[in-house]
């Protein structure tokens, strides 16, 4: 039990970070799918 809530600890932190390390980046998904005809957030 100890190790499965480890492993969902790790599998969250881990996301979080490359969620955070990827917008940071500029690969985030509304700056790779918005081109001149797409409007976005209005």
């Amino acid at each position: 039990m100890k190790a499965m809530l480890l492993a969902f600890v790790a599998t969250a932190v881990i996301a979080v970070g490359a969620s955070l390390t990827l917008d940071r980046m500029g690969y985030s998904s509304a700056q790779q799918a918005t081109g001149s005809s797409v409007r976005l957030g209005n």
